[in-house]
């Protein structure tokens, strides 16, 4: 299937500019508050329920003109009248709201997006409704998925056929005031290396067992060879879907170092992650809660850990009858990070493309209508856009035997 040309809709609104509304300030979501206060096309709102966490991004902006409100959910009354009163809203939050969000942005007539799925199926069923509202519903558009829907696009345009597409997430750290470190929610994370994972094989989904499909793959310079694990992620149920080209296999494995493996295994075994709460002397307590607890924020670890994020995608096909190999990627030290936003370069990445999407809405540069995926967007102008904000992509291809930086220098 090819990605689709939509006129549509342009959400700039106005002498004030088009009105956001971000909600959650954790580390990726003060990414994308940093950005977004810089533009003269948006107002900014931005609610979490955790006023630490706003005021920190109030210090860190330094910009009074941003409304910053603690919200402590989604049917609040206080958060309907602030969500009544935008033209989009940005969930940096959770994903576990995004159908309740989604519902009141259709009632409220409030374009919509995202950065990644709970629950595919029931977003995507809702484009029919979306597209004859007039609103624009942009899921799954962070890092990876996002970014790496747009490199598997970008590639599949250059190629006749697709076989297979393979993404690779190479993020690691290391730090020697932390034992075990997650660079995006504590949560997630966990739930994602534990969970069954998902393959995309000769036209249907395949269910692996968690820490599956181990592989030493070599991520470029100066990232070096890590061990990866097949993960389900959203990438393997959309990118089949709407590349189209013949494309018969889809998976994404995520770096997960031999002492964590060991770690979740033995923490596993003895059930403390087990969500079902247990009796310790006059309290209950679920042992996942208390894990969670104890595991520090990303927030609170980037000033001492070391490392990169890297994302890979492979897309092998065929070129004029030829067989090739696209490998577009990106990678960001969590050192470069801290320097230009006091966060880890997980949280740099994942932030910084929604909000450079969110700027190019603002400017008219992207318009459509429905409930879309990164991969039904232009790739080209939004990596051109996001190399502006220090994250470069590269191509290297099979058939030319060279890497070359995208868009290519003047």
């Amino acid at each position: 299937m090819a990605y689709p040309i939509i006129p549509a809709l342009s959400l700039y609104c106005g002498v004030g500019g088009m009105r956001v509304l971000l909600l959650g300030v954790g580390s990726v979501g003060e990414v994308i508050a940093r950005h977004l206060h810089r533009e003269s096309k948006i107002s900014l709102t931005a609610v979490d329920r955790d006023w630490q966490r706003l005021r920190k991004v109030r210090r860190a902006i330094r910009e009074r003109k941003v409304v910053l409100e603690k919200i402590e959910r989604i049917d609040d009354r206080s958060f309907i009248e602030v969500l009544n009163g935008s033209d989009i809203v940005i969930n940096a939050a959770t994903p576990t709201v995004n159908l309740e969000l989604m519902k009141l942005c259709q009632r409220y007539r409030v374009n919509y997006m995202d950065l990644a799925s709970d629950d595919l199926d029931r977003q995507l069923k809702m484009d029919g409704v979306w597209r004859r509202s007039g609103l624009l519903g942009l899921i799954c558009m962070g890092e990876d998925p996002g970014l790496s829907n747009l490199y598997a696009r970008y590639a599949s345009n250059k190629l006749d056929k697709i076989y297979e597409i393979r993404v690779r997430d190479g993020e690691y750290s290391t730090s020697s005031k932390y034992p075990l470190i997650s660079l995006f929610s504590p949560e997630i994370y966990l739930s994602e290396i534990t969970s069954p994972a998902h393959v995309f094989l000769d036209g249907r989904l395949r269910r692996l067992p968690s820490f599956s499909g181990y592989e030493l793959y070599s991520f470029p310079n100066p990232v070096g060879t890590l061990p990866v694990y097949h993960v389900s992620h959203e990438e393997v149920y959309t990118l089949p879907r709407f590349i189209g080209k013949g494309l018969q296999y889809v998976d994404f494995k995520l770096v997960i170092p031999d002492e964590v493996v060991r770690a979740v295994r033995l923490l596993k075994r003895l059930g403390l992650l087990a969500g079902r709460k247990v009796r310790v002397g006059d309290a209950s307590v679920a042992p996942r809660d208390l894990l969670l607890t104890l595991i520090p924020k990303p927030w609170e670890i980037s000033r001492d850990i070391k490392g990169h994020a890297c994302l890979v995608v492979d897309v092998v096909g065929e070129k004029k009858g030829r067989r090739a190999l696209y490998s577009l990627y990106t990678h960001l030290s969590h050192e470069e990070a801290y320097k230009m936003f006091g966060c880890n370069a997980t949280a740099y990445l994942t932030g910084t493309v929604p909000a450079v999407v969110a700027k190019m809405l603002a400017e008219g540069k992207i318009e459509g209508q429905g409930v879309l995926t990164p991969e039904l967007l232009h790739p080209d102008p939004i990596i051109e856009e996001i190399a502006k904000k220090h994250v470069d992509s590269y191509l290297k291809s099979s058939q030319e035997g060279r890497i070359e930086k995208i868009p290519k220098p003047d």
